[in-house]
């Protein structure tokens, strides 16, 4: 007895513990198994994703580092050239020697060391023009940085916006879906019953038919923004990406007071790195006209030279060879010479240069005048956008209040078989649309303020 009791406990262990391994297992395997997590990205990791990858941006701070490079340069152009020189020959044969300034036969040795220095004392202020230009061209790629970065996060906020209102705009379809489904189920119940209408039964079908197309389409088109967006940030577009809602509910009453166009244009032009950016351009182009203009000019400059030699057939009275040190020491030669160089001809090179230049002044003036235009037409067109955003929510929020009530009166008339399917139908619609707009102005508003104080340098 005592034995059969026993086996049964062992058996009843033998199965707790094989049934508690199944269970790890299969944690093990849900765990295994689980699908990857959806990367959340909120506006804020938008704009910082984009500004580390974009590409153009990557160029134009290496181009900012160039400029820097040849800004150092500039200033580095009003020291001395400093050179070293030094060679060691081995001659064998009938050949001129300069130590002993006679023709020498035979095997010998000799080697000329020198150490010179040139520095530009006068050249038409050309190192001063040049260092004026790469100075201005460094402050041109620098605001030409801000520049990318104020075009790629006005990118960034458009597309956002509109990935933002597609989802708005799906959950306007779906519930217009569930409100058609209760309709049709409520018509094909009372239809059953003999008290519905067949044709009531057949338009919600063809309605709700209507609108899961336009849902799939609303959905598609939300794939097709979402994959923009993630093009814009340069991103892995085969990993699974969930653009999160931008909570605005608080932040719309903020902004419906209205800006005069003259301050925000003001406060525009006044930070606008394009706009610096082609100033200096245009600066730096002057500078360089000038420049090239003293190309035509004399050239004054001052060369000193330090020189030693050795020469293997240079002998002392004993008829031996005199240390190299020592003919080191002794065979220096020294100079300091003062050089006129005056362009008499040099194949038009000068004068088409300063062609080119004066050419390139006149196009740097031009684009200044181009980014002038271009700064106010886009904030006149964002001003425009926000203020007519803010005009149509007014209207809106005022369209949606009134609609809203007489949906609810058609719809409990329609319910009672007070009034037919088409002003049930005309009503949906409207309050269907009074939606749409209230949601596109709320993010219209939102966003293109913070697009305008991109360019107003507020963001």
């Amino acid at each position: 007895m005592k034995i059969a009791i026993v086996k049964r406990m062992v058996l009843l262990m033998v199965v707790v513990a094989t049934g508690l391994e199944s269970i790890g297992q299969n944690q093990d395997s849900t765990t295994v198994n689980k699908p990857a997590e959806k990367k959340i990205l909120t506006l804020d990791d938008c704009i910082a994703i984009a500004m580390k990858n974009n590409i153009q941006l990557k160029q134009t701070r290496n181009n900012a580092h160039i400029a820097k490079a040849n800004n150092f340069q500039s200033i580095m152009n009003f020291l001395p050239n400093v050179n070293g020189f030094g060679n060691f020959s081995l001659n064998n044969g009938t050949s001129f020697n300069s130590n002993i300034g006679q023709f020498a036969t035979g095997s010998n040795e000799s080697s000329f060391l020198s150490v010179s220095a040139n520095m530009v004392l006068f050249n038409g202020m050309n190192n001063f023009y040049n260092k004026k230009a790469t100075s201005l061209a460094l402050e041109s790629n620098v605001n030409l940085i801000k520049a990318q970065e104020q075009t790629v996060q006005a990118s960034v906020l458009g597309s956002y916006l509109a990935v933002v209102l597609d989802k708005e705009n799906i959950k306007i379809s779906e519930a217009r879906i569930d409100l058609l489904s209760l309709q049709l189920e409520r018509e094909k119940k009372r239809h059953s019953v003999g008290v519905g209408n067949l044709e009531q039964v057949y338009n919600f079908q063809s309605q709700l038919a209507n609108e899961n197309l336009r849902l799939v389409n609303l959905q598609n088109q939300l794939l097709t923004d979402q994959l923009t967006l993630l093009q814009i940030l340069q991103i892995e577009v085969s990993r699974d990406y969930e653009v999160a809602p931008y909570p605005f509910d608080e932040e719309v009453e903020s902004v419906l007071e209205k800006e005069k166009y003259a301050e925000v244009l003001e406060e525009s032009r006044a930070y606008s790195p394009s706009l610096k950016s082609a100033m200096a351009n245009a600066n730096a182009a002057h500078y360089n006209f000038k420049r090239t203009q003293t190309s035509m000019v004399p050239t004054v400059s001052l060369i000193g030279d330090y020189s030693t030699q050795y020469s293997s057939l240079l002998r002392d009275n004993a008829d031996q060879v005199i240390p190299i040190g020592e003919q080191y020491e002794n065979l220096t030669n020294k100079g300091l010479e003062l050089r006129l160089t005056v362009p008499i001809f040099n194949n038009y090179r000068n004068k088409t240069n300063t062609q080119v230049s004066k050419l390139n002044k006149e196009n740097a003036e031009l684009q200044l005048d181009q980014a002038e235009l271009d700064v106010t037409n886009t904030v006149q067109r964002v001003y425009l956008d926000l203020i007519n955003a803010q005009e149509t929510y007014k209207a809106a929020e005022d369209n949606m209040v009134a609609l809203n009530q007489s949906f609810e009166f058609v719809k409990t008339r329609y319910e009672h078989g007070n009034t037919d399917f088409y002003t049930y139908l005309e009503s949906l619609n409207n309050k269907n649309r009074a939606e749409i707009e209230l949601v596109n102005a709320k993010y219209s508003i939102i966003f293109r303020k913070k697009i305008l104080d991109v360019y107003r340098g507020l963001l």
